[in-house]
């Protein structure tokens, strides 16, 4: 009978095995798990998220890390903005734009029209107040742009606070998939010790041959008859 004791060499070697094949189920189990994270990441992105999300996803994300670098130089970010006059200066103000204030114009494919140049297309409110509405580069602090963003666009969220709840299934499909997977392979080797399955070839004693045969009527082997032979 098999040996599952660590006192013998052959249960060190069954444990030994098993730990082998436990750990190559759970590397399998984390990365279908980080597949399902990628995935959840995806859909949110391209079905949770207002117009202007998406498009400054990238720019947030780079405003969120230059925001930690010592440097004053600002950098380069492409907003749709609003221009409108200000009566007490007679001057122009440039007044990025929100999800709450612009609609996206879709065609008749009920995509977002878009053009090289200019951008995608967008319409605004009728009530919003302007001169002008366009696509426009502006030079702006890391930090002073990361605070807009978040406060304006994100509704307060950091980027890791957008995905947090996209990790969510990585523990659960990790843990269902590892006792998924220890329960069939204990099953396994089970019925591979009862002789269930055919194993490959063993080098037994003749003791062992005896203990494993006893019962056995032959080697269990089919025969069959051709033509100008006889059985």
């Amino acid at each position: 009978m098999a040996s599952n004791s660590a006192l013998t060499e052959e249960g060190r070697t069954r444990i030994r095995n098993f730990q082998g094949r436990f750990n190559s189920y759970l590397i399998l189990w984390i990365a279908i798990g980080f597949g399902v994270v990628i995935g959840t990441m995806w859909l949110r992105t391209r079905y949770g998220y207002l117009p202007l999300q998406r498009l400054y996803l990238a720019q947030y994300i780079k405003s969120s890390l230059k925001s930690f670098l010592p440097r004053k130089q600002p950098s380069n970010y492409t907003l749709l903005v609003r221009v409108v006059g200000d009566p007490s200066t007679g001057r122009e103000q440039v007044i990025p734009c929100t999800d709450r204030e612009v609609t996206p114009i879709r065609d008749e494919m009920g995509k977002v029209k878009f053009n090289p140049k200019l951008g995608p297309f967008f319409r605004l409110r009728e009530d919003i107040r302007h001169k002008y509405f366009y696509w426009r580069v502006v030079q702006q602090n890391d930090v002073q742009m990361y605070l807009w963003l978040r406060d304006q666009i994100y509704q307060g969220y950091p980027p890791i606070g957008l995905y947090w709840p996209c990790f969510i299934p990585l523990p659960l499909v990790v843990f269902a998939g590892m006792l998924v997977s220890v329960k069939l392979d204990v099953r396994i080797n089970r019925e591979y010790e009862e002789g269930k399955l055919v194993r490959g070839i063993r080098l037994l004693t003749h003791s062992e041959y005896s203990k494993e045969t006893k019962g056995v009527d032959g080697l269990g082997l089919p025969l069959f008859r051709t033509e100008g032979t006889q059985q």
